[in-house]
């Protein structure tokens, strides 16, 4: 099998890019491409990120292309309001991707409504339209639709990570290639996640305060109450990519608003195709999040002793009856124990010496 190839995020860190350039090329595999969110000016975003102006988009896309890696521009939204649709502010995005596409040379733009994939489709033919996870290509039908809107590349929702067969339907249906986000860490079928992206799309435009986001703490407070959701959640683990050989070898870390530490980690360990710590580690959003807090640790060279990817590959999701993620949750899941990478993401290297000045060194 060739090697496999990432998408990596870029965290407005120049000290993160700069380190995730110098892992091009790891273990065999190798980046493909580095993705960030474009001027808030143009567009919302998935993510909530640093003020960015053109002139900076400019200067980081000149950096990746300087060592022959590809850059994504993220404009994936799922709400900004009545002037979304106006063909004065449509018009404007496209204006500003026409200049980094035409004039700087932007390979590849990453969008959630199947509306701006057409018109961009039709003003930029030769630009690679991907279709973002928050289209939640989840069905046949929708990839079909994605396609036919003017979709290269698709990233499903994570919910299919685990559903081999639908995945396997879904590329079939069509001609796009599938890259496939692996370390998200939302909840399986969180009933948040719609109404969260659209406050964050709202939010990563307007910028400000976020002290108002509530729903980390609602997806805090459901797994506090049932760790088997750190279990069922859509993320695979780095040991496991291969064997979505028939599906894809490419694949997409989450990461734009996590500190350097963690998205390094989480780069190297799938680069690597292995992590021997914590897989809560190398995960972002709620689940890391509630692992921070609460010091919540899943050995992962544990999930692959008892066949985890075979079981949950084959999951019919009949939760009432079955107890296997909630049996492997009462093993595996711990709580207050410090690992290298949650003192690290926290800012507390300093602890880490001190473990190991105590002889007691941490994964």
């Amino acid at each position: 099998m060739a090697g496999l190839e990432f998408s990596v995020p870029y965290n407005n860190d120049p000290g993160t890019l700069a380190e995730l350039l110098k892992l091009k090329e790891l273990n065999g595999n190798r980046i493909r491409e580095v993705y960030l969110s474009g001027p808030q000016s143009f567009s919302a975003s998935g993510r909530i990120v640093e003020k960015m102006d053109e002139a900076k988009f400019v200067s980081i896309m000149d950096k990746v292309h300087a060592e022959n890696v590809r850059v994504d521009l993220v404009m994936n939204p799922t709400c900004e309001g009545l002037e979304w649709y106006k063909e004065e502010e449509i018009k404007a995005k496209i204006g500003f991707l026409s200049r980094m596409h035409k004039d700087h040379g932007l390979e590849a733009v990453t969008i959630a409504n199947p509306i701006f994939i057409e018109r961009v489709k039709d003003a930029l033919p030769d630009i690679e339209i991907g279709a973002s996870v928050l289209g939640d290509i989840d069905s046949t039908q929708r990839a079909v639709i994605y396609e036919k809107m003017g979709t290269k590349v698709v990233t499903p929702d994570v919910d299919c990570n685990r559903d081999l067969e639908q995945l396997k339907k879904m590329k079939q249906a069509t001609k796009m290639e599938f890259k496939l986000m692996v370390n998200d860490g939302c909840l399986y079928k969180c009933p948040f996640r719609r109404f969260h992206f659209n406050y964050i799309s709202h939010k990563s435009k307007e910028l400000g305060s976020v002290e108002d986001d509530r729903f980390f703490a609602h997806c805090a407070h459901l797994l506090s109450g049932d760790h088997s959701q750190l279990l069922k959640s859509g993320w695979i683990r780095p040991e496991d990519l291969e064997k979505y050989g028939e599906i894809s070898n490419y694949f997409k870390i989450v990461g734009r608003t996590r500190p350097k530490s963690a998205v390094i980690r989480a780069t190297k360990a799938y680069m690597n195709q292995r992590w021997d710590g914590d897989m809560l580690d190398i995960l972002s959003s709620s689940l890391n999040r509630y692992a921070l807090a609460v010091g919540a640790c899943l050995d992962n060279p544990s999930l692959g002793k008892r066949n985890f990817f075979e079981k949950i590959t084959s999951c019919n999701h009949h939760c009432l009856d079955c107890s296997y993620c909630s049996a492997l949750a009462k093993d595996l899941v711990k709580l207050q124990v410090p690992t290298r990478g949650k003192l690290e993401d926290l800012g507390l290297t300093h602890l880490i010496n001190e473990f190991e000045r105590r002889g007691k060194p941490l994964k």
